[in-house]
């Protein structure tokens, strides 16, 4: 999505170029303009970082070494004497926290923070050795949530169940809901046509006869939403199609298309503007 022409410009007002050639020159070269594809997982004590480009292997040891308070570890796995197919770990505390990154050759690192095991599964998997795990979007209940997202190059995930605060959440749908994901796709953007990302979102749950009903609170809690603050600034309040909420007795749905260049300068605003830029009439 990153690479898609028709959003530079959106995307140029949430991430500036100064901004990813700092994080190019932190990370040891990892730029997120020539990412093809990134995953960031978040588990209750850890955060997985997985990016697939060309990267520089001694580039990547030596920004983390600079990074690091000390180093804990370091091993190089795979067949001896190509660099091509070696995955070398290192870890080490980086201040509050301990991180283990993984350089997969010339193809893809991996970053980890906290408790280490997902970053370590993640090689497993590369290199085949988990042959009786299914990946996370190939087991219940997220592969039914994929399946209903089909391809797209943005996508998120949530598995269930959604217990305390979380429970009350989206008007108390998520107490009943077994797993949550959303797809961002770019629609239009020819020549004299603003961009729009369409986003498509699910529910799963055992909604059976009260589909209908839980639809219409799913509809009700998306205007509540679009009214809001932060609503209005990503454009919600004025999406280009939809809402259309939907329900079945196995899943709810809601799909609706905003104006990239307006959810891109309210995510601007949001996390990155200057006082002068957001009072400005």
């Amino acid at each position: 999505m990153a690479l898609d022409g028709r959003l530079a410009g959106a995307l140029g007002r949430v991430f500036p170029d100064e901004r990813l050639k700092a994080f190019a020159h932190v990370s040891g070269g990892v730029d997120l303009r020539e990412t093809d594809a990134l995953v960031v997982a978040s588990y209750p004590s850890a955060l997985l970082v997985l990016a697939h480009q060309f990267v520089d292997p001694g580039r990547i040891e030596a920004a983390f070494r600079a990074r690091a308070v000390t180093i804990e570890g370091r091993v190089v796995e795979g067949p001896p004497g190509d660099p091509r197919t070696a995955i070398t770990r290192l870890w080490g505390p980086t201040g509050t926290e301990r991180e283990q990154i993984a350089i997969f050759g010339f193809d893809a690192v991996g970053l980890e923070r906290g408790r280490f095991g997902p970053l370590r599964a993640a090689e497993l998997f590369a290199e085949g050795k988990l042959k009786r795990a299914s990946p996370a979007l190939h087991a219940e209940p997220l592969s039914r949530v994929a399946d209903r997202l089909g391809d797209a190059p943005l996508r998120a995930f949530a598995p269930g169940p959604f217990e305390g605060e979380l429970s009350r959440a989206a008007g108390g749908l998520l107490g009943a809901t077994t797993a949550v994901g959303a797809a961002a796709r770019v629609h239009g953007g020819a020549v004299g046509e603003s961009a729009g990302v369409e986003v498509h979102a699910v529910l799963l749950g055992a909604w059976g006869a009260d589909a209908g009903l839980a639809a219409d609170r799913l509809r009700a809690v998306f205007d509540v939403a679009a009214a809001s603050g932060i609503g209005r600034l990503l454009g919600l309040a004025h999406c280009t199609a939809g809402p259309t909420v939907a329900g079945s007795p196995e899943a709810l749905t809601v799909d609706f298309t905003v104006d990239a260049t307006v959810l891109a300068e309210g995510l601007h605003a949001a996390t990155g503007a200057e006082v002068s830029e957001i009072m400005a009439p």
